[in-house]
């Protein structure tokens, strides 16, 4: 099984660390969500698995944001996404399956955090609509409540009960390899 793991946080670091215990390879991709564009050039062989696991956050109140802060949130949450499913033809093997880290969106709309809960619904509906249009690939869209990763040192709240993201990631993939495709 080839897996490709698109991100350099938390989440991706635990993932990294499950697929090393049970000795399956993969690849990792963290460079900017930017370079995206010119993946299909760098990667010559098709994945079973990507991981898109890429996200920042911005605490502030809706009257402060500024398109540096939009640009800052969206691009990953959403915008690279938009592009790597543009280019899934390329880079992921018929019947592959994507896994795409998103948030529980009930516990989002918090305060302070309508850029975070605006890009991740917008990836949401994305996923949806993609899952429709796109019926050769399974994609899972994971709404995990808070993981316990370095995004959360960007605001000044401390998540509630937070998941430890190597235990996350075991039971994600035990979940997708038992799943049917969808």
């Amino acid at each position: 099984m080839k897996i490709l793991i698109i991100g350099n946080g938390g989440v991706s670091k635990g993932f990294q660390k499950v697929f090393n215990e049970l000795d399956t390879p993969v690849d990792i991709y963290d460079r900017s969500v930017g370079d995206l564009y010119e993946m299909p050039q760098k990667i010559k062989l098709q994945y079973d698995m990507i991981i898109y696991a890429v996200g920042d956050i911005v605490w502030k109140p809706v009257r402060r944001n500024t398109a540096a802060d939009i640009e800052k949130v969206f691009k990953p949450n959403i915008f690279g996404f938009v592009i790597l499913a543009q280019m899934l033809p390329q880079i992921l093997k018929p019947k592959g399956k994507i896994l795409i880290l998103g948030a529980n969106l009930q516990r989002i709309t918090s305060p302070f955090l309508s850029l975070y809960a605006a890009s991740k619904s917008a990836l949401k509906a994305f996923v949806e609509v993609a899952k429709k249009e796109t019926r050769r690939y399974s994609f899972y869209l994971l709404e995990p409540d808070e993981i316990d990763t370095p995004i959360w040192k960007k605001v000044p709240v401390d998540p509630q009960n937070p998941k430890n993201p190597k235990d996350y990631a075991r039971q994600v993939l035990e979940f997708v390899e038992f799943a049917p495709n969808v």
